[in-house]
Order: C-alpha cells, then structure tokens, then sequence
C-alpha cells in the first residue's frame, strides 16, 4: 500500500489525513490522500460540501515589473488583476497584481508550468520566480453549503451571485492572509485557498471546525476530479 512516507516530499497535512484514513496514491512525487474509504459518499459530499488537500498538485510565481511583458511573450493570456484564466493545456493563469501571477495545475500534468520554469534565466531576467511548490500549500472547498461556511470565517462576500468564477480574493481567513480562488468544478461551486504553508494544519482545523455545522467532510482527490467530470 502507498505510504507519504515513501516520497520525497510531502503536504503538512500528510499526518492529518493518515489519521482521518486517507488511501494514497502517487502524484508530482507526493502521496496523495486518493479517498479515505468511501469514494461514492465522498463524492455526493464533494456536491454539498467537502474539503481536500491540493498541495500536491503544481504551482508556480512569477513577480516582477516587466512579468507581464515576459509571460506574455511566453505565449501566456494575461487576465486582469483579481481574475484568473484559463491557459489552453488547462492551467489557471490567476493575476494578484499587475506585476505578479500565480500559476495553478489541475491535475499532475504541467507542461505550461515547467516549459516557464525551464524558459526563465537569471541572465536576462526581468522577474523572478515566487516559490509557490514549496512556500504555499493548496486546499479546495467545494459544494453547494461552502459560501456560506466560507462567511463564518472569512468577510469578503463569496456568494455565487457576488463572486464570480475565476475571481480572486487576497483576504483574511480564519485570521490568516489567504489567496481565494472561486474555481467551480463542473457545476459544484468550489474555492481554492492558497497560503502559508508552514499554517496548513491550523487552516485545515478552522476550515474542519466550520464544516461541520452543515455535515461536511473531508475528501480525496478521487472526489474532486469527478466533479470537475
């Protein structure tokens, strides 16, 4: 059976889902909780409300003032600050200002993220990468309950009719600053948060404490991808 301690690396909250029972399968070099026992009662739960860790999945930064001219002569849409967009291989190109982008992969395969990872160089650099793989962690909460758990700790409005898909929220979340995506899975509403990485665990907690006034719980990936279908 796949254990996270047989990767090099691993998500702060590897520990945590090994005690809710996570079974794990290989991803990007990490073990990722794929469920934890009940694949079709996660995935009903995932529609109204769940949460799942996506750190595993890649990630990448770029910041700088000449990022925009950079990543666009990369062969990168640019949407315009507090949106995200999606790229043609499926990444979601998520502006948080006008010189510094957040790059976000799906699924395990990120060939726009590493074609810039290998096209960036120090000698001609006019930004420089943000180590997102490594500094910032990646939770989901999906459903149709998660705007109004979200309220109980966050106080930006994310309701469906005043947060638009692909809309980004540099807030305060559980008293912590957190990058919010609205990024809907098929037709489940969904938010990823990124943040800090080394308070993934005290995140992970708040987030499990507010959930379970409306019933939600905790999922594997397994869960996520067959919303997004």
């Amino acid at each position: 059976m796949t254990r996270p301690e047989e990767f090099q690396r691993r998500s702060h909250l590897y520990r945590v889902c090994r005690e809710a029972g996570a079974q794990w399968r290989a991803m990007n070099g990490f073990g990722v909780p794929a469920h934890y026992g009940d694949v079709g009662g996660e995935t009903a739960a995932a529609a109204r409300l769940a949460i799942a860790d996506l750190t595993a999945l890649p990630r990448a930064g770029y910041k700088g003032w000449g990022m925009a001219d950079w990543i666009r002569d990369q062969g990168v849409s640019l949407p315009e600050p507090n949106r995200a967009l999606r790229q043609e291989d499926g990444t979601l190109a998520c502006r948080l200002s006008s010189g510094e982008l957040l790059l976000l992969a799906d699924d395990d395969q990120a060939a726009l993220i590493d074609r810039l990872g290998h096209a960036w160089s120090m000698d001609d650099a006019v930004c420089f990468p943000v180590p997102r793989a490594d500094a910032s962690a990646r939770l989901v909460v999906t459903g149709d309950d998660s705007a109004a758990m979200m309220a109980k700790m966050c106080g930006v409005d994310l309701r469906s009719h005043r947060f638009a898909d692909h809309d980004i929220a540099q807030t305060s979340v559980a008293r912590m600053n957190v990058i919010v995506l609205r990024h809907d899975r098929g037709a489940s509403l969904a938010y990823d948060l990124i943040f800090d990485s080394a308070s993934a665990v005290y995140l992970w907690g708040c987030l499990v404490d507010a959930m379970a006034e409306f019933g939600g719980r905790i999922v594997g990936l397994n869960a996520i991808d067959a919303l997004r279908g």
